[in-house]
């Protein structure tokens, strides 16, 4: 299974990118600044048989990109 993080994957662009891998067989790692807001995402991927996990992430902050990537492994 291929891995992929999305960046602003709660909504939008990020949101259906992170929707459409998931359908194709990805583990789509959803990146969001808060948690919070990617659950529905995260939800709505697995109720429809994907693969989906949140990751904090703000590539504005360096600080954030290594928790992330920590998180990641």
């Amino acid at each position: 299974m291929t891995t992929t993080l999305i960046t602003g994957a709660n909504r939008g662009i990020g949101r259906e990118v992170a929707e459409q891998l998931a359908r194709l067989g990805h583990h789509v790692l959803l990146g969001v600044r808060s948690a919070d807001r990617a659950a529905e995402v995260e939800q709505a991927i697995e109720r429809a048989g994907g693969n989906a996990t949140v990751v904090e992430l703000d590539v504005s902050q360096a600080a954030s990109v290594r928790s992330a990537a920590a998180q990641i492994g």
